[in-house]
């Protein structure tokens, strides 16, 4: 039996972790602990998770020095990571962190190292590899061969909740988020360099914030300006309720202005990226856009691979996953329909956390470790900076 902590007791650490555990894998795992500053959130995760008084923590490092913890996952934000996943580590647990693994590629080196000299399991919450449409593409790039050798690859990630999820909150500053690069695009950018199947030597990036940031007070809210019934980007409903069954809880998120002065993330960005084995390969990555997608090419000297994974489209535009190959020399096309998995991000939620499981209990690698979370790190830290500075980033590594 894997006796597991949950450091966080949000919607995916209760939903995507918690309940997946309870319900799906009691026959090897079991929740001994829970722990996360919000004393409201805790008393629900008691509930929903069935735990003690004395399993729930408002101190993490109280639930790490449980003497039956034998692993742990992470799902506190993005600048906690660093220091929880190597506490983990010092105390000989395995780790499942969310994605980012850090924010920058110092602090995952510092993790890394960590997990080094204790030898334990690290995964990345990558949860994109683990669902059917990245994982056909990786094939028919890697083991079926049928683009030849990829010389240019591409993705644009068009996010058309930027504004709802990332420039209300903490997010919205580069000091908790390290940039919307670092926590949005490091799943995009992880299956580039997967798929590439290579290492990324350099970056170079520009972009800027076009649509939000602005003049605004940085204390404005929705719930309290004048405009917010005209304003199409104001925030209207702060409370979120999630339902749990044996449990409910109502939060209260925040709601300033998507137009204020401390906005310091870019809202679009565009990079270009080169590898060692000489492939180039470009990223984009828009806040604004109508639709919520993403979409990869890949280009060999045999074939060209699309695929496209969309949430959200026009409303008379309801397409599902599917991969397009042309062939060079003859120009026939072959669509490949994909067919996902039951669970969050198409099966890939699930997947995440089963490999997990299975590596605890076999010692063997996870299919998402902690070299793929620094070299995503890598791109989208060195991006962030090539856009400040107007430089192009080398992207040197201990690993």
């Amino acid at each position: 039996m894997i006796n597991i902590g949950i450091v966080g007791s949000g919607n995916r650490g209760i939903r995507c972790y918690g309940l997946y555990l309870l319900k799906k894998k009691k026959d090897i795992a079991k929740i001994v602990g829970v722990s996360d500053p919000d004393r409201k959130r805790l008393e629900v995760a008691k509930k929903v998770l069935k735990l003690d008084d004395d399993a729930i923590f408002t101190d993490t490092e109280k639930l790490l020095e449980m003497k039956n913890l034998d692993a742990i996952i992470i799902t506190s934000p993005d600048y906690t990571h660093k220091d929880i996943a190597i506490s983990a580590f010092n105390r000989g647990l395995d780790v499942l962190c969310e994605k980012p693994l850090a924010l920058t590629v110092e602090d995952c080196d510092e993790i890394l190292e960590a997990q080094r000299k204790s030898g334990k399991i690290l995964c990345v919450g990558f949860v994109l590899r683990y669902n059917n449409f990245y994982r056909k593409m990786y094939e028919i790039a890697n083991v079926e061969k049928k683009l030849g050798r990829i010389i240019i690859a591409g993705a644009i990630d068009s996010v058309s909740t930027g504004s709802q999820y990332f420039f209300h909150g903490w997010w919205r500053l580069r000091k908790n988020s390290g940039g919307l690069l670092v926590q949005k695009a490091t799943h995009s950018i992880d299956i580039l360099n997967w798929v590439i199947n290579s290492k990324p030597v350099r970056v170079y990036g520009e972009g800027g914030l076009a649509v939000f940031g602005g003049k605004e007070p940085d204390d404005k809210r929705c719930s309290s300006c004048e405009k917010k019934n005209e304003c199409p980007e104001a925030l209207l409903e702060k409370n979120i309720s999630w339902d749990y069954g044996e449990a409910s809880i109502s939060i209260e998120i925040e709601d300033k202005c998507v137009f204020a002065k401390e906005i310091d993330v870019y809202d679009h960005e565009v990079l270009t990226i080169s590898y060692e084995n000489n492939v180039k390969a470009f990223f984009v990555e828009s806040q604004f856009t109508p639709d919520y997608k993403r979409e990869f090419w890949f280009i060999g000297d045999k074939a060209r691979m699309y695929g496209i994974d969309p949430y959200i489209v026009s409303k008379k535009d309801k397409r599902k996953p599917y991969i397009e190959i042309v062939y060079r020399h003859t120009r026939e096309k072959e669509i490949i329909p994909v067919k996902l998995n039951p669970g969050g991000h198409g099966g890939g939620d699930p997947g995440l956390i089963d490999d997990f499981l299975r590596c605890c209990i076999t010692r063997e690698n996870v299919g998402a470790d902690g070299i793929a979370g620094r070299e995503s790190i890598a791109v989208c830290a060195g991006g962030e900076k090539s856009i400040e500075t107007g430089k192009i980033i080398e992207l040197r590594r201990k690993v």
